[in-house]
């Protein structure tokens, strides 16, 4: 069954009013009526924005209907609506929280097909979500493909390498390596990479060590 809204639209409807309606719907379902009955309504006037249709994709993300979120992403494409760097990125991570890494690296190579720029921002994100997913061999193949496509290192993207490195127990010395070397880089050791090296010494009773 069709799911109905009645909504008294004003005579001039701006974006921020479809935001706060939208926002204000806790179901993401009748959210998504509204969003659509906003540009139908006004369909000689209104348009929405890389803003409203991000709104409207975090709501669906955040019930995980990745489905119609994707949907409104090819609609953004259709309507030559501005598509972001963040709205690629939300929903990566949201496919990261329900541990399906495979998906999060297909989302991040439609970013060109959306002629959507990835930045360094980008790269770090999906390297971090798959470290987490515990993907580790992925993740070291993708930080090489990181730094093979120019991406310079920074202290985030060498706290998650060090990250991913203290996982896998065998490859501790290499975290340790990459430690020392990260002033070559130009970037200093912070307290996140301080925890991450403790923590993967202690994992391997090489206390002592720290």
């Amino acid at each position: 069954m069709a799911i109905k809204t009645m909504i008294r639209w004003p005579k001039k409807i701006s974006r921020s009013l479809v935001e706060q309606l939208i926002r204000a719907e806790k179901d993401p379902q009748k959210a998504l009526v509204i969003f659509d009955a906003a540009a139908a309504e006004y369909a000689n006037g209104y348009k929405h924005d890389h803003n409203t249709f991000g709104l409207m994709i975090s709501r669906l993300l955040s019930a995980n209907q990745f489905r119609p979120a994707e949907d409104l992403l090819n609609r953004m494409k259709d309507e030559k609506c501005k598509i972001t760097e963040d709205t690629f990125l939300s929903i990566c991570r949201a496919y990261g929280r329900v541990h399906k890494p495979g998906e999060v690296i297909r989302i991040f190579q439609k970013m060109k097909e959306y002629d959507c720029e990835a930045t360094p921002k980008s790269y770090v994100t999906v390297f971090s979500i798959l470290v987490d997913e515990n993907q580790l061999k992925v993740a070291i193949k993708f930080y090489k493909y990181m730094r093979q496509m120019g991406i310079p290192p920074s202290v985030v993207s060498l706290n998650v390498l060090i990250k991913a490195l203290c996982k896998n127990g065998g490859t501790i010395n290499a975290a340790l390596q990459i430690f020392h070397e990260m002033p070559s880089h130009g970037c200093s050791p912070d307290s996140y990479t301080y925890g991450t090296l403790i923590n993967g010494m202690c994992r391997l009773n090489r206390v002592r060590e720290v």
